[in-house]
């Protein structure tokens, strides 16, 4: 379990491998990426990173920040990496946004019964 300060709720981890359902890789949004970041995928995708920058990346907010693309299927936006089982090609080498979350800025002042909607892992006090 997670806590972090700021945030009234902590995080079972656990949940990720038994029920998740990846909605936190799922809809509109960006995933911004450090240049550290884009070397280490790149590596860990094999590619060099010219090719990985092509492949998987935008340039976003007004093309000052470089952002993992997303996939459009069957109407609905999910990242690049999530593969057809709801699962994270790339989990071992994923961006910090990516292992930050649920402790973004923005979830902290959501109403509890729509975080434990996002995500199975969001635990509170009170259950």
């Amino acid at each position: 379990m997670i806590k972090k300060e700021g945030f009234d709720f902590i995080f079972d981890e656990t949940a990720c491998q038994k029920k998740c359902k990846a909605l936190c890789c799922k809809g509109n949004g960006y995933v911004f990426l450090s240049n550290k970041e884009i070397n280490e995928i790149a590596n860990y995708l094999n590619i060099d990173r010219e090719t990985f920058l092509k492949l998987y990346t935008k340039k976003a907010i007004y093309g000052k920040r470089i952002a993992l693309v997303d996939l459009r299927i069957n109407s609905e936006t999910r990242c690049v990496f999530l593969d057809d089982n709801d699962r994270c090609e790339i989990y071992e080498k994923r961006p910090k946004q990516c292992r930050d979350f649920p402790f973004w800025k923005h979830l902290s002042k959501k109403p509890k019964e729509e975080l434990k909607k996002l995500c199975p892992g969001i635990v509170y006090a009170d259950k």
